[in-house]
């Protein structure tokens, strides 16, 4: 009987036909393993273990164990002995080992890892293990399993994004080997695109008809039991597939690829092993396709393999060699595309691309970037100064607003920096290469009129494991088949060799890629947001000072800071400093970056050490110095571009016949510590003494800071430049720039505000932060607080806040510091942080009227909106900024700074910044406990330019660093600056000593967003260096040198890298 018209009946007998569910007895997919022998297989297992070497695991003690065994507890490992005896009877036969422990697992034979193993029913299950492809029969094999109590996606208690289960269990159900009938395999990758095709094409498609008659008849054809009917169906479905395509069709070239999340929902110390079962399982696949290519980013996941599991790292790098196994990226990790700066951004690629020009011969082409939060406007630059001329994302798929109108085009940076962009048209790095996807790739190529090519990045991921043997067979039969792309086998640099002829045709988009979704990562985890802010900026300082030590102390050894900056750039991964991993991962978070700040401060101290010896050294051989008389002194260290001038407390010195400096200061701090003023150049430091009233330390200002309580109970501070008032509750009633007499907040409002808001997502609890949450504000606190200081170095208020709080054990305390010499108010805070999904944000409502807000990013800053005029400005309800924020009218703004914060909401003329968060998962603890950080605010005339709000930015979020009292001659002055520039536009960032030893560089930015004109400087004399050389990112020397005193150009937001010698 001929096939009646019931299409939606046959898609479905298509799908029992193949499913691993329904009717396996009678279908095609139970045919795969016609014979299994459970007998064949014996198994030993040892004692519960920690995640340990294979060495150590020969040293465990074993025991029986079956198929229905349980283990665990999470995270714990398990070995097996795995004996494997064939039957005689399956000569001929393709044989597979089958293993089932619904979790992950690794095969090792003879000490070596051979290929991982995912249990479970999810998609991403990997069962199957070839052992032999002919066999003779009565084979015997053995070999281990290491076997993980953690599934691709950790322990998630009821759900992947839970928080983990600490008492999860896995059972052993699957352990076995089975006969691989390849043809029936061969007839169900077949019948599986025939049903992709007539599941997914549209209803008036030919193709689509055509598949679902031609599956029909193949199961009309097919008795299951009998495998000589197979070849006969088999070329029915070759028939539908070697029909060709016209040369106008999308080409799409294709990539295995492995996502390897290095921390999320499991530590890093399983990310280890992921890699090991995930690389292993590539080479074997590479061994059977030889056409097959996969790509591999992240150069830390390459030193883990190698440093772990060194002999399968050889094999990574033959088949790297042969052009299958493609490292990319160029970077040490996938970072966070917001949070880093500048200087981490480049220290990726720097630390990234050595790592792979040493282990693997050649830089990487193509920045490698597939699933992060968001995109700078900086990195088109910074990709372009690491010599890399592409880049790969898709993450801007996810966009819950606005669809980004674009696949393949050329992506600007704020500097006119351009590299070549592409978006796969799938919408995932994940593919599973099935024919819905390949062609998604061309039907939802939003640039397809201007460029016939696509890009489909296949494969398991996030947990690691990569593609599959299922995705690389229908791949191959799909090169040229009508109604369906054209499929290549390419790396991601020969995929983007092909778009380069249409490059001209291709669209711009200028400025950062805003992802509409996630913002709550700009706030979430804060410990460690804090921790990866201090950790930069204590590696600047330390570095800078080393580079200084090096070129003037005699037998100085520069230490090697790239191992503190692995541990940084490692937790710049784009799920750990975003704040959307497990709680087990900001352990180590935590443990790394207080030892990164441990070791970078005893360097710099070190530093200042070697240059106090060397002071004294040169003082005590001085005649004149011998004469006379003698005072404490402290060095005292500036690690910023700008000459900064900071009250510091002033230690007590040695010299006993020197009056008492505590009696001498000009203001002793509320808990009796003597106050002084200290003025230090830029990257440079001052030998200050701190003895002597005459001293500069103890100059009366000429404008002291006064402050004073009302009877009401408010407080009211004034300087030379602002006068502000503090509510008896804590909020500021009243901002006066006194230049310009300015009123800054509104007649009513109250700036400090502090207001809690329901924190509550759709579904991804520490990534987002929706935009119905500003809706909804729960509660603002109430606080008290009373005058501590008042001049005349600086006034403190304490405040402190406990009213408010939903969960009434939470609080907040405060101090509110205003310095004689400065505009900026600082708010040093304290926060005992209780709370179930709140957002905390602090406000400061103002009357200044402008369209848009100004915010730094990495090396520069860029405007937003501050209306919801369109779709796309409505979507910036929570931004990125770094560590300054500006809302300004002509002649005149308000600064709003901090020195750990990122995520800011500046709306009309309030100004907000998110301060604490409180997610329930995947960290049901995230953000509970004690915090500390600052904020400031900064009244300004003139443009945030001329009024040094970029040079604020610095100044708060650094510090003096200052040595142990010494004795000099009293007269002694000594000040000097390692390395400034001319003018103010332009910053130094970094001075490092070069990573091949020659030379240091020096890496600077405009900061003003203009074009401009500069020369370096230098306090040292006789001059340490005679020549510059431009260079990139890499350090790789870009022209000839020219003299220590050229005039260098730099445009809007430029970054320019140059080696000193």
């Amino acid at each position: 009987m001929v096939m009646q018209k019931h299409q939606s009946i046959t898609i479905e007998r298509i799908e029992k036909f193949l499913s691993d569910t329904y009717f396996v007895d009678a279908n095609i997919y139970g045919r795969i393993y016609p014979e299994l022998s459970k007998e064949s297989v014996s198994l030993q297992v040892s004692d519960v273990c920690d995640r340990i070497s294979y060495q150590d695991a020969q040293k465990l003690k074993f025991k029986s164990s079956k198929v229905g065994d349980v283990f665990g507890p999470s995270w714990t490992t398990f070995w097996f002995k795995v004996h494997v005896e064939v039957p005689e009877s399956w000569k001929n036969k393709i044989v597979h080992f089958l293993w089932n422990s619904s979790s992950e697992a690794l095969i090792w034979i003879n000490g070596v890892p051979i290929q991982g193993l995912t249990g479970g029913t999810w998609v991403d299950k990997r069962i199957e293990y070839k052992l032999l492809d002919n066999s003779n029969g009565g084979e015997v094999f053995d070999f281990e399993i290491e076997m993980a109590c953690n599934g691709m996606f950790g322990v998630g208690k009821d759900g992947l994004i839970n928080p983990c289960d600490p008492n999860k269990t896995f059972t052993l159900t699957r352990a076995e080997i089975g006969v691989f009938d390849k043809e029936a395999y061969e007839l169900y990758t077949y019948m599986s695109m025939l049903y992709d095709i007539s599941k997914n094409f549209k209803d008036e498609s030919l193709r689509k008809v055509q598949a679902i008659w031609v599956a029909n008849d193949i199961i009309n054809k097919c008795n299951v039991s009998d495998p000589t009917s197979y070849p006969k169906c088999i070329q029915l479905a070759k028939q539908f597939f070697d029909q060709k395509n016209g040369d106008s069709m999308t080409t799409v070239s294709s990539i295995g690829h492995c996502h390897i999340d290095l921390a999320w929902l499991w530590p890093y110390a399983e990310t280890k092993r992921k890699c090991a079962r995930s690389f292993s399982t590539q080479i074997l696949y590479m061994d059977q396709y030889k056409e097959y290519k996969f790509t591999q980013s992240q150069a830390q996941a390459y030193k883990w393999t190698k440093e772990l599991y060194p002999e399968l790292y050889e094999k990574i790098k033959v088949k790297a060699a042969q052009g299958q196994f493609i490292p990319t990226g160029g970077t040490w990790v996938e970072m966070d595309g917001n949070l880093p700066s500048a200087e981490s951004f480049i220290r990726q690629f720097l630390l990234g691309q050595s790592f792979f020009k040493k282990e693997f011969g050649s830089y990487c082409n193509v920045f490698w970037l597939p699933d992060t939060f968001g995109y700078s406007g900086q990195l088109p630059q910074i990709i372009r100064h690491a010599g890399i001329e592409y880049f790969m994302t898709q993450k801007l798929s996810w966009n819950n607003i606005n669809k980004f109108p674009h696949s393949t085009f050329i992506w600007e940076g704020l500097d006119g920096s351009s590299v070549l962009t592409h978006f796969p048209p799938a919408n995932t790095y994940n593919s599973a290469a099935d024919v819905k996807e390949i062609v998604m790739s061309s039907t939802n190529n939003k640039d397809i009129d201007r460029s016939n090519h696509s890009l489909l990045v296949y494969g398991h991921g996030d947990g690691g494991g990569g593609p599959n043997i299922e995705m690389i067979e229908r791949l191959t039969r799909l090169s040229d088949t009508d109604g369906i792309p054209k499929v290549e086998f390419n790396g991601p640099e020969e995929f983007f060799k092909k778009l380069e002829p249409d490059r001209q045709n291709l669209l711009k988009w200028i400025g950062e890629l805003y992802f509409e979704l996630h913002r709550g990562t700009y706030t979430a985890q804060s410990q460690t947001k804090r921790g990866n802010r201090k950790c930069e900026f204590e590696l600047h300082a330390s570095e800078l000072l080393s580079s200084y030590c090096d070129l003037l102390v005699k037998d100085y050894k520069s230490p090697d800071f790239n191992p503190l900056w692995e541990l940084v750039l490692l937790n710049q991964f784009h799920d750990v400093l975003p704040g959307s991993s497990i709680g087990m991962v900001y352990k180590d978070s935590l443990a790394h970056h207080q030892q990164v700040i441990s070791d970078a401060t005893s360097l710099t101290e070190s530093s200042m050490k070697q240059i106090v010896g060397s002071i004294i050294s040169t003082d005590n051989s001085s005649i004149n110095s011998k004469q006379e008389e003698k005072s404490d002194f402290m060095l005292v260290y500036n690690p910023i571009d700008f000459q900064a001038t900071r009250v510091i407390e002033i230690p007590r010195g040695s010299n006993q016949s020197i009056p008492d400096q505590y009696q001498s200061a000009l203001q002793t701090s509320y808990n009796g510590v003597p106050l002084g003023t200290v003025t230090v150049p830029p990257n440079g430091f001052s030998v200050v003494d701190i003895s002597s009233k005459e001293s500069k330390i103890n100059q009366v200002p000429q404008i002291p800071v006064s402050a004073e309580q009302l009877a009401d109970g408010s407080i009211v501070v004034k300087n030379a430049f602002v006068e502000f008032t503090v509510s008896p509750t804590g909020g500021i009633c009243s901002l006066v720039e006194l230049q310009s007499g300015r009123q800054v907040i509104p007649a009513g409002e109250f700036g400090n505000k502090f207001v809690l808001f329901e924190d509550i997502s759709l579904f991804w609890q520490a990534w987002d932060v929706e935009i119905y949450s500003q809706e909804k504000p729960v509660s603002q606190l109430v606080g008290s607080c009373k005058l501590l200081e008042k001049g005349p170095l600086r006034s403190v208020i304490q405040c402190h806040f406990a009213q408010g709080f939903p969960s009434g054990t939470s609080s907040l305390n405060q101090s509110i510091i205003l310095y004689h010499n400065s505009a900026r108010i600082d708010f040093e805070t304290q926060v005992n942080w209780n709370e179930n999904n709140k957002l905390l944000r602090v406000q400061f409502p103002t009357n200044i009227r402008s369209q848009v807000a100004t915010y730094e990013i990495q090396a520069g800053h860029l405007e937003r909106p501050t209306h919801t005029n369109t779709s796309w400005d409505m979507a910036k309800f929570e931004v990125c900024g770094h560590k300054w924020a500006d809302l300004s009218e002509h002649d005149f703004g308000l600064s709003l700074l901090n020195d750990c914060k990122y995520g800011y909401a500046i709306q009309g003329g309030c100004l907000q910044l998110s301060l604490l968060r409180a997610p329930k998962a995947p960290d049901d603890n995230c953000d509970i406990g004690h915090h500390t950080f600052t904020y400031s605010i900064f009244a300004h005339t003139g443009s945030l330019q001329s009024s040094g709000v970029i040079n604020q930015g610095y100044h708060l979020n650094t510090k003096f660093y200052q040595s142990d009292p010494f004795v000099l001659a009293k007269s002694s002055h000594i000040e000097t600056s390692l390395i400034s520039t001319n003018k103010a536009s332009v910053v130094i960032e970094t001075l490092k000593k070069a990573e091949d030893g020659n030379g240091h560089i020096v890496r600077v930015y405009e900061s003003f967003g203009g074009h401009i004109s500069f020369e370096f400087n230098t306090g040292i004399l006789p001059i340490p260096f005679k020549t510059i050389t431009p260079c990139n990112g890499l350090e790789i020397e870009q022209s000839q040198p020219i003299p220590w005193n050229t005039k260098i150009n730099l445009s809007p937001f430029q970054i320019k890298s140059f080696r000193l010698l």
